[in-house]
Formats: C-alpha cells, structure tokens, sequence
C-alpha cells in the first residue's frame, strides 16, 4: 500500500512537470520532404581499361651438347632453386604401330615404369619414391618421352633410375598382362567420353586408315586387345635407342655438369641403331562439292553434342605458321575470341569453344571443338559457317595486335616453370630445329599483318573439312537436315 505522503510527492511532481511542458517553446514544423533523383548505376564495363606497357620479355635460347652416341641435348639453364627437369625423347609413337594392333607403343612405353634393371614393378616405383623424383612416360603420334624431375643432389640417383628404364626394363609377361588390362579398360571407358571419342574418329577419317597419324596415342579397343607380350618388347628395342634421342633439360645445373652426368648413364652404353620413323604418304586433300558430310558418332540421351572439325594445317618448323597462329588466337584461341563470343556470350548454346593449331613432321590439321546444348545443335552449326565465312573475309588490326600479346603471354607463363621450359623447347628439339626456331617463331608471329593473317584464314574452309559430331541421332538428325546438312554417315567410335 502507497504511503499518503509518497502519493502527494508523486502528484505535486507531475503537476510540476506538466506546467513546465505547457510553457516550453513548440517545435519548428519538420521541413517538406524534396524528392531527389538517385543517380545513375555505374557500368564497371562501360570504360575499356588502359592496357599498360608490356614488360620485356627475352626468350631464352637453350645451350647445346651431343653425347658420344649422338643423342642431342638442349639446356636452358636456372640456377634460381636446386631443381632440375628432364625429358628424354626417342622416335617412334603410335605412327609405327602395326596395323591392327594400334596401342603397342603406348602399353611398351607404360612398361618402363613396371620394373627395371634389378628392381622389379615394386622396388622400381618404392625407388622413385624414395628419391622424391617425379617421374612421367607418355606417348605422342611420333614420340615417346620420360619426363623426370629432381633436385639436383639427386640427379646422379636419378639417372642410373633413367638408365635402368631405358637399358634394362624388364618387360615381363605378368606386368604386361596387368597393365594391358588397365589400359583396356581405360580404352573401353573413354568410349563414353565424347572429346576422346570425336578426337580420334576426325583423326581417323582426316588422315585415312592407312595413315600413320590415324592411330591415336592411346591405341583403340580391339587394337589393344590384339597387341602381344612380343609386340611391347619389338617396339622397345626399336624405339628406345639413341638414334635420334634427344634430351631437354631446365634447372640449376650448367652444360658441363650436365654431360658429364649424362655420358656414363646414356652417352656410352647407349647405342644407336634405326630411329623408329614412320613413312608417311603423301598429305591429305580433302574437298566436297555442296554441304559437306556429317560423321556422326550416335550417343543416345546425351544432353549436348560434341563438335570436331578438322582443317589443313601446317606441319612442325612451317616458316609461313605465324599468320595461322595469329589468326586461330582470333578465331577460338582466348575466352574473348570470335567462337567463344558468339556461341558462348551471344548465344548461351555452350561453356566454352575452342581453336588450334596441332602441327606434326609433314603434316598438321587446325582444329575447332566445342560442345553444344543438343537443342541448339542445328542453329550452332548454322553459326559456326557464318563465323568461317567472316574469319575469311579478314581479321582487324586490334584482334591481330591481341592474338601477338595472347601468344607472346603463353610463352611467357611457360617460361615460368622448369617443367614449362622444358615441355615447351622439346618438340622444337626432337624435330632437329635450331635452338632459336621458337625464338624466331615468336618475332614472327609479332610481326604478322592482319592481310597475312587474313590470307592464313583461307584454309577455315567447310568444303574442305571433316565435321565429327557425337551426339544423340534421334534429337538433332532432324534439325541438322533443316538447316541443310542433311548428309550423316555414322560410325562407332573406336
């Protein structure tokens, strides 16, 4: 209960409060609220921004030795960190398997890693691992190479590992025996790759079934199932000599340390008997009259439609190659070119579109490949013709200054690496170029005009293609043959 005296405190106090409120001055009435116009959102991509000065860029030109047996070396040397990469390339690749048994070279060449000099498939790999050695052997349509790396207080341990797979590899019939297997069943599963499946059938119908370029490096399914115990070791002995060798090396190790590292390991115990060469034929010509055919690969229920087109292109060392390089950068050679720009961009028909150039001894193809929504089968391939027909008709001063800054970046970012200097003088290497032939590939290529590049473009002809599609018949048969390519030969992949 509230106490009298506490209550007439409480009202004295409010009566007190009230009156001071009743004499306060009133508040100013608040100021009209003015509307005012928000501006404008800025574009961040309405202003092209500055491109800056480049910055100097010299090409290393790798130093030269020849071992006693003639095996080539190039070395670009790096003193930076105590590493060192190598690559060891012989002749001889998937051009020289025996018909009918396309993946000799490539199960021969998996089998150097599968046990050598006394170590057998275990030891061989528990010795590499031991080393801390990175170590690859891969094999190209002309070429098998072993790429390791080591730090270069390894190097000596490394290199016996080297001689022992390239002298004393044991190719035994149980290592051969599994390790076709996993490459078969690798071979039978990129049967459902559609990139893998479109690269070897255009390869296949660009350079015919007799070609040597038409096995591809990884052999084909019934080729594979065909290739013998007798067969990996023929293709050793007659690819891994020194005739023809050549060795490509970066790191910290000068032209005198390195051949005197390399003589007792692969310069005197390493013969020279026949470089694995293949003869190949004359190139091919391929010209339509009309709408070209389609070779259609048909994958059911597939939700896009891979694209491979093959065109002429020039083979490796072509002095006239610096205009094709430019010319392929504009066409499909960076996010922002022409195919990307306008399938991508404009269109929304796919991730990504691609051009290249792939250039061999005697031959090479430039190649465009992307993959399509399947509904937009028909109208991507309707583009991709206009698209053609204007790279044709010429190229602008702006794209050809980008194309030169877009390969000079390439070669700069290669550059960076041991394993990049490495991968990218070796087929300069293994073709017997000089060691300036990149070099000079790169001034040229800087100094390509857009009516050189425009005349390069000629060759971005559909009369004279292949077109490989792999995609779902029953979905774009139709609409392909509206829009007026109605002639499908279909094939299985390989």
């Amino acid at each position: 209960m509230t106490h009298p005296a506490s209550r007439l405190a409480q009202l004295a106090l409010t009566g007190a409060l009230v009156s001071l409120l009743a004499c306060a001055p009133k508040a100013p009435p608040a100021p009209a609220v003015v509307p005012v116009e928000a501006p404008a959102p800025v574009d961040p991509l309405a202003t092209r921004p500055t491109v800056g000065a480049e910055v100097p860029f010299t090409l290393p030109t790798p130093e030269t030795a020849t071992l006693s047996n003639g095996a080539g070396v190039w070395l670009v040397a790096s003193p930076t960190l105590p590493l060192v990469t190598l690559t060891l390339s012989v002749p001889g690749g998937s051009s020289v398997d025996p018909k009918g048994k396309e993946g000799t070279a490539a199960i021969a060449d998996r089998l150097l890693t599968q046990g050598a000099g006394t170590r057998d498939a275990r030891a061989f790999a528990a010795a590499v691992e031991e080393l801390g050695v990175q170590l690859d052997v891969s094999t190209g349509r002309t070429v098998s190479t072993i790429e390791m790396s080591f730090t270069k207080d390894k190097m000596g341990a490394a290199l016996d590992l080297l001689a022992d797979m390239v002298l004393r590899a044991k190719l035994t019939r149980v290592d051969f025996a599994r390790e076709r297997g996993i490459l078969a069943s690798d071979l039978r599963m990129a049967q459902d790759d559609a990139p893998s499946v479109a690269a070897k059938i255009a390869w296949a119908q660009w350079f015919g079934a007799g070609h040597p370029y038409s096995r591809p490096p990884d052999g084909t399914v019934a080729g594979m199932a065909a290739v013998t115990a007798k067969d990996a070791a023929a293709y050793n002995k007659a690819a891994w000599n020194a005739a023809g060798a050549r060795f490509t090396v970066a790191g910290a190790v000068t032209k005198d340390e390195l051949v005197a590292a390399l003589e007792p390991h692969l310069g005197t115990p390493w013969k020279a008997t026949t470089a694995a060469v293949a003869k190949l034929p004359a190139a091919p010509v391929h010209a339509t009259t009309g709408t070209p055919p389609i070779v259609l690969v048909d994958k059911p229920g597939s939700a896009q439609t891979m694209f491979y087109l093959v065109f002429d292109g020039p083979a490796f060392g072509d002095p006239a190659v610096a205009p094709v390089r430019s010319g392929t950068v504009v066409l499909g050679g960076t996010f922002t070119s022409r195919l990307n720009a306008l399938l991508r961009e404009k269109r929304g028909f796919t991730y990504g579109a691609r051009a290249g150039v792939q250039s061999l001894p005697g031959a090479g193809v430039r190649t465009i490949t992307t993959r399509i929504r399947t509904d937009a089968t028909a109208p991507a391939m309707t583009d991709l013709v206009g698209e053609l027909a204007a790279i044709r008709a010429g190229v602008s001063p702006e794209e050809v200054t980008k194309a030169r800054a877009a390969y000079r970046q390439d070669l700069v970012e290669a550059m960076e690496s041991r394993a990049g200097i490495a991968g990218t003088f070796t087929p300069w290497n293994v073709a017997g170029l000089e060691p300036g032939a990149l070099g000079a590939e790169l001034a040229a290529v800087q100094a390509a005009t857009p009516e050189q590049v425009k005349a390069a473009m000629s060759a971005y002809d559909l009369d004279k293609a292949v077109i490989v599609l792999v995609g779902d018949k029953a979905k774009i048969a139709e609409p392909l043959a509206k829009a007026g390519f109605d002639k499908l030969v279909e094939v299985k992949p390989l």
